[in-house]
């Protein structure tokens, strides 16, 4: 008992279970799409939701990176934290009202609310990053579920109200996210709070370090909305659904690896003290645990296919194996990248991590070259994986070893300059 209460205590438990619970609330949704929309409308659900999550990663890069590495409590770097999160907010935010307005998908009053819901994902994501920062792992999943909660509650009454149409998941987004947004607030130390300064604001030291931060974390979400547009401009939007469902039904096999992902930020910057060596070794330690959890829950994802992935879909569709297989490979791939590239720009390479990961848009070229071929859409998520297994190997060969060798637990930083 008393070493069940020691693994509770511990951060990365915590932020595990944040992640858990953030997984869940997304994935939940995301069922509820696929069971009310039919296969097109998730695949439209899907590319909206893709969009304000690649909003999303902008400002996690560019924000709660930095607010994690950076001396956040420094008056000018905490407001240019401010600053920062309130622009990306209100570019994301109008952003998306353009995106609901133009394409016509959505009723015009509806497409204003995209624009909303876009700018509360990105503030409530924002505070769940602070809340990790501050070591406040536990706090997580007290949002999530209320995000959770309050979404499925919106969406029941539009069921009852005269059925759900896209525009109802909209309204559940933005009601969920804001009611997080909220929670989030109150279980923040009040010290933590972002209340002020907003005055004298040091945006080049925020954009020196998220900027690039930012642009790495946009490459996954980029990468895969790309995917999207491909499958749907070549073969159409109902032979993408299938792919996205197989997407959805193999989430928690990502789940390891962002729970965990939010723990090594801070973990290696813990460790930066020590000097680039030890991140290594901490950093090869990780890859390879989480490359041996997340490929276990992938095969139990395949395993399971028969019997749940009827429960994904209503039985209205199938789910292919082929790219249940090939997104349970992708995050294995994605798994192994990630404590390379997160401990990279702990040490200041952050700059070198962005030029390396263009390795990943390599990959479209084989998704490109599958969809020319009869039956090679199911097989596109595998194509996806040799990007992240080559930018793991070149973080680690051409950044990582290098500082580790020639420092002897130094550390060593890249001039922090736009």
């Amino acid at each position: 008992m008393t070493g069940v209460v020691r693994l509770l205590r511990r951060p990365a438990t915590g932020a595990l279970a944040g992640q858990v619970t953030s997984a869940l609330a997304g994935f939940v949704l995301q069922v509820a799409a696929a069971r009310a929309l039919g296969v097109a409308g998730l695949a439209t659900f899907s590319l909206a939701y893709g969009a304000i999550v690649l909003a999303t990663a902008v400002c996690s890069g560019l924000v709660g990176d930095s607010l994690t590495v950076l001396d956040r409590h420094e008056p000018r770097v905490r407001a240019g934290l401010h600053v920062s999160t309130a622009l990306v907010s209100g570019v994301a935010g109008l952003a998306g009202c353009v995106l609901g307005v133009a394409t016509g998908v959505l009723p015009a009053w509806a497409g204003l609310l995209l624009g909303a819901a876009t700018a509360a994902f990105v503030l409530e994501d924002t505070l769940r990053r602070l809340l990790m920062a501050a070591g406040r792992f536990w706090s997580l999943p007290a949002v999530d579920v209320t995000s959770l909660v309050v979404a499925l509650g919106t969406l029941l009454v539009a069921a009852r109200a005269g059925g759900l149409e896209l525009s109802s998941f909209v309204v559940a987004l933005l009601a969920g996210q804001t009611a997080a947004a909220v929670v989030a607030w109150v279980l923040l130390p009040a010290a933590e709070r972002p209340r002020g300064p907003w005055r004298d604001p040091a945006l080049g030291t925020v954009f020196a370090f998220g900027s690039w931060r930012a642009a790495a974390q946009t490459v996954r979400p980029a990468l895969l909305t790309v995917l999207r547009l491909l499958v749907v401009a070549v073969a159409g939007a109902a032979a993408y659904g299938p792919l996205e469902a197989a997407r959805v039904y193999t989430a928690p096999t990502l789940v390891l690896v962002a729970g965990l992902g939010t723990f090594l930020l801070p973990h290696f910057v813990s460790l930066r003290p020590q000097g680039p060596a030890a991140g290594l070794r901490a950093a090869d330690r990780a890859a390879a645990g989480l490359a041996l959890a997340v490929g276990v829950v992938g095969l139990l994802a395949v395993l399971a296919l028969p019997w749940a992935g009827p429960l994904l879909t209503g039985g209205d569709y199938p789910v292919p194996a082929e790219a249940v297989a090939g997104w349970s490979v992708y995050a294995v791939a994605s798994a192994v990248l990630l404590p390379y590239s997160g401990l990279a720009s702990v040490h200041g390479a952050q700059r070198r991590v962005l030029v390396l990961r263009a390795f990943e848009f390599a990959s479209l070229a084989a998704v490109a070259l599958l969809l020319a071929v009869d039956g090679g859409v199911p097989w596109t998520p595998l194509a996806l994986t040799l990007g992240p297994v080559l930018a793991a190997v070149a973080v680690r060969r051409s950044v990582l070893l290098p500082m580790a060798r020639s420092t002897a637990g130094s550390v060593v930083r890249e001039p922090a300059v736009a």
